[in-house]
């Protein structure tokens, strides 16, 4: 059974839209009337979102879909909502302390005919208590028909693909003045997200993290709250896929956790195949994208200019076919739809004009009439998609001229596979060079990262130099540098305690204090992930150790994962032993963002031979477009 997470998803919204109890069970404080709910559930009704819900539900059902359920408004919990009596509402809303002193408010206000609470996670306690006691103090408490925990606290972008909508997770984590406290929430937060996503997958995974780092501290607590959930009734596993006593765990997915040190590069490499390029060249959002069709630009419009908004979704059978494509056949593609289109449209022209020259003479001619009006809904349906995917790839041309992306592509790919030469990089790091500021401060980190026998102080002064008068912030690549002589300092001094233990050294200073209690002795080491790609074999470095932990046998590399198994007695996982089955389905999650880059790499495991690769669901804290976290890398630096 191949695992994708998003119909999963998909149908839950439905079904709480719908007003469907979800296999779950209302929660004690409220009653629930069966016979009320279904007759509810065929009335028109208000869905009522905060802003994290709105974008859970956005790339799942659209306005028609809504509609269809008996949704007739859709309104955000934040705003001022007018009385709208005789009508159930439907609430789906982060359990946070304000939205529950906002449907407090609701009840004071006696907004609604009835009230449906769904919660992306679960509600704690108290929060429920203040929910029973204002419905209660306002006589609204047999009109609340059902508090939900739904388990669905994560946005679903396609089949096997979902982030959790976590801003600036890795400047958080990074950051030596960020308290603890914000460190642990941010922590919790993710591991709510888990939870929910293997809730909705109804498994139990057995999870795989990198030690020492945030990837463990995640993998901990999320395998003690899943723990804590097989031992209660009614949890959100017990109608899922279970693993009986004595049963292989391959059943069961593999949960691979990584931080986003692993592999910088991946997060700052010029993309060249289409998704990839469309979001960070265009900023695709939620699988929408905005395109000024004047300028072929993806910036706000301008005065007078025409911007359209497309949705990219893999029922659009031209981006299912050529998301994964690299630019040059993508444009090539779109010229012969365009030509099969243009074809078409001829052959109905011809066949009109055969009517209107023989009249009926011909038998069949009004009959290929007939035929011909029949195919022209499917023809102006194309021609929409053409035009579409025409703007489109009018935007990133632009862009790709403008900015000489296909220039930094190609050395960037030299670069990661052990090829790079300086004059190569210095030519477009130069101010005649094109390219933003940006595009020059991501190639200068590239550069340096790969350069795995560190760069001399010649070679980084002169990239320093060429930046400056190019206008670039150089705080990015200061933090990298700083971060890179970091790691190369606990190294040496890991192998100076023997036991991995830092010595103290105040002159070392708070960054090295908080990266030490982050992520201890097992602190990554930031080229990794360049020295991984230097086999030849273009494939990014967590695609490799994903494939690796999937085959589930013992060896140096999968010896560096912390192994942990929910379902095993405490302290009684193990790590994999020679012959143990391969797992067959897997989800890789990465924290401190993530993007498209990654997300295809890994999908294109299942496509090589002989893998025992069945699925691959990708997730992160955040897909996060290259320039985005280029800034979170020069706020660490000291930059604005």
């Amino acid at each position: 059974m191949s695992l994708s997470l998003r119909p999963r998803q998909r149908h839950a919204v439905v079904e709480l839209i719908n007003l469907m109890k979800n296999s779950k069970t209302p929660l004690a404080a409220f009653t629930t009337d069966p016979e009320a709910e279904a007759d509810e559930a065929n009335t028109y009704k208000v869905l009522v979102l905060d802003k994290f819900t709105h974008d859970i539900i956005a790339p799942l059902v659209t306005l028609k879909d809504l509609r269809d359920h008996g949704v007739t408004l859709h309104l955000k919990l934040q705003q001022d909502r007018e009385e709208i009596p005789d009508t159930p509402a439907v609430y789906f809303v982060a359990p946070t302390a304000e939205n529950v002193k906002l449907i407090a408010n609701d009840f004071k206000r006696s907004l609604y005919d009835s009230y449906h609470l769904n919660f992306t996670s679960t509600l704690p306690t108290s929060a429920l208590e203040e929910l029973a006691t204002s419905a209660v103090r306002n006589g609204v408490d047999a009109r609340v028909k059902c508090v939900r925990d739904q388990y669905l606290g994560y946005i679903s972008l396609e089949d096997n693909l979902f982030d959790l909508s976590i801003e600036d997770g890795y400047q958080l984590l990074h950051d030596p003045r960020a308290a603890e406290k914000d460190v642990e929430r941010m922590i919790s937060s993710v591991v709510t997200g888990l939870f929910s996503a293997c809730a909705t997958l109804g498994q139990v995974p057995v999870i795989r993290s990198q030690r020492g780092g945030a990837a463990e501290m995640v993998a901990k607590e999320l395998e003690s709250r899943l723990r804590d959930a097989l031992s209660q009734r009614g949890n959100p596993f017990e109608n899922g896929a279970r693993v009986t006593p004595g049963s292989s765990s391959v059943q069961r997915p593999l949960l691979c956790l990584f931080d986003r040190n692993f592999d910088l590069t991946a997060m700052l490499q010029h993309a060249w195949t289409y998704q990839p390029l469309v979001h960070d060249v265009l900023n695709m959002r939620l699988n929408r994208v905005d395109v000024d069709t004047d300028t072929g630009s993806a910036s706000a419009a301008t005065s007078g200019s025409k911007q359209k908004s497309y949705t990219l979704e893999r029922t659009d059978p031209f981006w299912a076919e050529n998301s994964h494509a690299q630019f040059p056949k993508v444009a090539e593609e779109v010229e012969a739809e365009l030509a099969k289109y243009k074809e078409a449209i001829k052959r109905v022209n011809a066949q009109a004009a055969m009517v209107d020259d023989e009249g009926d003479a011909l038998g069949n001619s009004t009959a290929k009439l007939a035929d011909a009006v029949q195919s022209l809904p499917e023809l102006q349906e194309k021609k929409r998609v053409i035009d579409k995917h025409t703007n489109i790839a009018t935007a990133l041309l632009g862009n790709i001229k403008q900015r000489g992306l296909d220039e930094y592509y190609a050395i960037e790919e030299d670069l990661l596979v052990g090829k790079g030469d300086k004059p190569s990089v210095m030519s477009l790091l130069q101010a005649t060079g094109r390219g933003s500021a940006e595009d020059k401060v991501r190639l200068a980190i590239l550069y340096t990262l790969s350069a795995t026998e560190g760069m001399s102080p010649q070679d980084a002064e002169e990239v320093e130099g060429a930046l400056r008068a190019s206008g670039a912030n150089t705080s990015a690549l200061s933090y990298i540098k700083r971060m890179m002589t970091l790691n190369a300092s606990l190294a040496k001094n890991a192998s100076a305690d023997g036991v991995g233990h830092r010595r103290a050294d105040s002159s070392q200073g708070n960054i090295l204090e908080w990266a030490d209690k982050l992520y201890g002795q097992s602190i990554n080491t930031i080229t990794k992930g360049v020295k991984n790609l230097l086999s030849g074999e273009r494939v990014l470095p967590i695609a490799v150790a994903v494939e690796t932990l999937m085959a589930n046998q013992p060896g140096p590399e999968s010896s560096e994962y912390a192994y942990l198994d929910p379902k095993s007695p405490h302290g009684a996982a193990r790590a994999p032993r020679e012959g143990d089955p391969a797992f067959h389905d897997g989800i890789c999650f990465v924290i401190g963002g993530g993007n498209y880059l990654e997300y295809q790499s890994l999908e294109e495991l299942k496509a090589r031979e002989r893998t025992h690769v069945r699925s691959i669901t990708y997730g992160t804290t955040s897909l996060c477009a290259s320039e985005r976290f280029l800034a979170s890398l020069a706020a660490l630096g000291g930059g604005v």
